[in-house]
């Protein structure tokens, strides 16, 4: 008997379940069906939507399948299936309820097309359909590719549409071998307006600002009834239609690594805002060259971006920096200081020629390497080439060495350049090529007591200032190839100056000391 029942209600299941399957077969597979729901998507977004062919199944959930789907003029969105799974029991009356729409084989071009979100109720014609779209639950794109700029990124997306805008659930795309995960909510698609996450291994700053200048062109989704006003885009081309809030995304930063152009970063943390123009970070930090930054970076959004930086740095390697920069091996330390600077482009030729605005840095306990200095100095004051002794190596350690530097034209200029050692101060003003590759400063170096007393006694009284033998100096050529100058002309000349004032004071105390005697 139990074998009969369980017979039984196997065959109705099983005649349910065909009867449920030629239904929904003949009810959404109609061609009606799919003009209906393309119509009524177009609609919904404000943009053509195409749809190749419709397809029904009902396990595990009924479903709908929609196949070779486009939107936009000309196509930007393709999508090989969407799925597009709904409440049994709407779906009796034509109704296609708390849906969940799943794309398959889905690729997106950016920028996108302005799409116009149709607010209020269903028109007439929606409601005489054979099927109508009520309401979506989620919204879910699988093996999604974002194309932007000739660079794709991939992943899965899933989003819940709330009133105006979506919570991204869950957002994880891979580009390069690198993945990142995005979460937060976009409050008003019509900016977009929103607040959002991104945790990343490694992050590349050019492909960011790309993505963003991309979305930018064709930010926001505008309601029907803002699209039909007059647009501000014709005095703004950065500018929705009117009523429609400007684009405004907050982000936070994490990254374990970035690259900005062929520079590599660490440790990257911060906040971020984008707007249709630009993408500001502040605060940002990270680690650089075995050191520091910290401060803030805006980007405009454009095929080559502008920027302006305010930070501080702490703890750079300079043997890294300049190598970086394509002088290695010219100097060691660590840096530590203050920028203030403009520029434009993302590659290091660019950003040398553009970059403008101050800079205050300090280098401590480094090499200046084959500089010279303090052999071309012993030599000038021994007037013998073998006169440097132990201190014949061409390179110049230091204690510190700093200057405030105004950037310009890819060249720096200072008026306080100070290099200081237990041999020599050094105190010059002139001008660096930011590329290191000349050199033009002018200024004098003064030797220690040591070698002031080894220098000779008539020497530091012809040559000196404050105790020390005082000389000038011109350092010229290159940062790989220095030349240091000792003026001798000068010198002399500040000795004549010295034996004369010396000569003066003599004969002026001796002819007192003769008229008091009288």
């Amino acid at each position: 008997m139990l074998k009969k029942v369980l017979l039984g209600a196997f065959v109705l299941i099983l005649l349910l379940s065909i009867g449920l399957s030629l239904w929904v077969r003949a009810v959404f597979t109609d061609d009606n069906v799919r003009v209906a729901l393309a119509e009524q998507l177009s609609t919904a977004l404000g943009q053509p939507v195409r749809i190749g062919s419709v397809a029904s199944a009902i396990y595990p959930r009924v479903t709908v399948n929609l196949g070779q789907v486009s939107i936009g003029e000309p196509a930007r969105i393709h999508v090989r299936t969407l799925h597009v799974g709904a409440d049994l029991r709407a779906l009796l009356s034509r109704r296609i309820e708390h849906a969940r729409l799943e794309l398959s084989g889905a690729r997106v071009e950016l920028p996108l097309p302005d799409f116009s979100v149709a607010t209020g109720s269903n028109s007439g014609s929606s409601r005489n359909a054979p099927v109508e779209i009520v309401s979506i639950d989620a919204i879910v794109l699988r093996g999604v590719a974002i194309v932007s700029g000739g660079r794709t990124l991939t992943g899965d997306v899933e989003v819940v549409p709330e009133g105006k805008g979506l919570t991204l659930r869950h957002v994880r795309l891979v580009a390069d071998k690198a993945t990142i995960d995005v979460t937060g909510r976009v409050t008003d698609l019509s900016g977009p307006v929103g607040d959002v996450a991104i945790k990343a291994g490694a992050l590349n700053f050019n492909q960011l600002l790309a993505f963003a200048s991309d979305f930018a062109t064709g930010s926001g989704m505008a309601t029907s009834t803002a699209a039909r006003s007059a647009p501000a885009r014709a005095t703004n081309p950065h500018a929705g239609p009117r009523g429609v809030p400007p684009m405004n995304i907050a982000v936070s930063l994490e990254a374990n690594r970035a690259t900005m152009g062929t520079l590599t970063l660490e440790t990257l943390a911060g906040k971020a805002r984008i707007t249709a123009d630009t993408m500001t970070l502040e605060p940002i930090s990270f680690g650089v060259f075995g050191g520091r930054y910290g401060g803030s970076l805006v980007f405009t959004l454009g095929a080559v971006p502008a920027f302006k930086l305010n930070a501080t740095l702490a703890g750079v390697d300079m043997a890294a920096a300049t190598a970086f920069a394509g002088s290695p091996g010219t100097i060691t330390g660590r840096l530590s200081g203050k920028l203030n600077l403009t520029g434009r482009g993302m590659d290091a030729a660019s950003v040398t020629n553009t970059t403008r605005g101050t800079a205050r840095i300090d280098v401590v306990d480094g090499i200046v390497k084959n500089l010279g200095l303090i052999r071309s100095a012993v030599v000038a004051t021994s007037g013998r080439a073998d006169a440097a002794g132990g201190r014949g190596t061409r390179d110049a350690p230091f204690t510190t060495l700093g200057a405030t530097l105004n950037v310009a034209g890819g060249s720096a200029r200072t008026e306080d350049l100070r290099l200081q050692s237990k041999d020599v101060l050094l105190a010059a003003a002139g001008t660096i090529r930011l590329d290191g590759s000349v050199i033009d400063l002018t200024g004098q170096v003064q030797l220690s007591d040591e070698l002031s007393k080894q220098a000779g006694r008539d020497l530091v009284r012809y040559t000196q200032e404050g105790g020390r033998v005082t000389l000038p100096v011109t350092i010229t050529g290159s940062a790989d190839a220095p030349h240091v100058r000792i003026d001798v002309a000068s010198t002399a000349k500040r000795a004549l100056v010295n034996r004369a004032n010396e000569e003066a004071q003599k004969a002026l105390k001796k002819g007192l000391r003769g008229l008091f005697k009288k």
